[in-house]
């Protein structure tokens, strides 16, 4: 990303450089789009490096991988908690060691498998030009993720996130190297709880709706944090436990009743990043409005 002379819409201005290629992706299109997990498609898993590549590909802005930890200290991309879905294991994938977990292959049914469980620092060290949301990661910051983390000098294309009321944004506090950070929010008052850390390189801010009345799906959040400087992200998906994006405004009602029903609807109420499954559908659409 060429990130000369890029406006500062996001963050505070003394972190301008590292939050350069963020703001670049944000100045160039009407909204960005984050592909969940990356964009696995046919043959190409998720958390995989592939699956990132391909975000590349299909024109989305931002891939997400989740991370764990082995117990001997290596970190893999899997979402834990999904073993019995994409390795056919009951095994608690967070019970092995690193050697293990390079054992462990992808598969649908017997005699199938689609690559191994990957490393991060695989997937860090081959990724494309592209900025990458680090999930589930905050479990480790305190005890050396940050740290290991530092190697890579990526901190202009990582953003990590956290849930704020757990208290995991002082490990991003202390650090040194001020990678870019997005809280996760359930109501309007979490926003105090990390906001005004001048320490903390604070560039938006994930509104996470538990619950179908959600306090979230109201333009006047959405206005408020983005006079704080910071983007608004919203998830768009479906994942079958009963939380769908905003009120309903999600991916499947995207696809089935058109992109304004849900897309367009998350745009209205001033989302700037859409999280999604589908991210070249999404992309259509963006091509469309823009």
């Amino acid at each position: 990303m060429n990130t000369a002379a890029t406006p500062i819409r996001f963050g505070r201005e003394q972190y301008a450089q590292i939050n350069a290629n963020l703001n670049q992706a944000c100045a160039r299109s009407p909204f960005v789009i984050a592909a969940h997990r990356g964009t696995p498609r046919g043959d190409i898993r998720e958390n995989t490096l592939n699956s990132v590549l391909a975000t590349k590909q299909v024109n989305a802005d931002i891939a997400e991988i989740d991370v764990i930890r082995s117990t001997d200290g290596e970190y893999f991309a899997f979402h834990d908690g999904t073993e019995m879905a994409r390795l056919r294991i009951t095994d608690d994938i967070l019970s092995k060691t690193a050697a293990e977990l390079d054992e462990l292959r992808y598969t649908e049914y017997p005699g199938a498998y689609y690559g191994n469980v990957e490393r991060v620092a695989h997937i860090l060290s081959n990724a494309p030009d592209i900025l990458i949301n680090i999930d589930r990661s905050w479990r480790y910051w305190g005890s050396g993720f940050l740290d290991w983390l530092d190697q890579f000098h990526l901190e202009s294309k990582l953003i990590l996130k956290c849930p704020v009321t757990g208290g995991f944004q002082q490990a991003l506090h202390d650090h040194d190297v001020k990678y870019m950070f997005m809280g996760m929010i359930q109501n309007p008052d979490e926003l105090d709880l990390f906001v005004d850390d001048e320490q903390i390189n604070t560039v938006g801010v994930e509104l996470v709706a538990t619950t179908e009345d959600t306090p979230l799906a109201d333009p006047a959040i959405f206005n408020r944090i983005n006079e704080l400087g910071l983007y608004t992200f919203v998830n768009a998906l479906d994942l079958g436990n009963g939380y769908c994006g905003l009120k309903g405004m999600d991916d499947t009602r995207s696809i089935l009743e058109g992109p304004q029903a849900g897309w367009g609807a998350l745009l209205a109420l001033g989302t700037d990043v859409i999280q999604t499954d589908w991210p070249e559908k999404l992309d259509e659409y963006r091509r469309a409005i823009s």
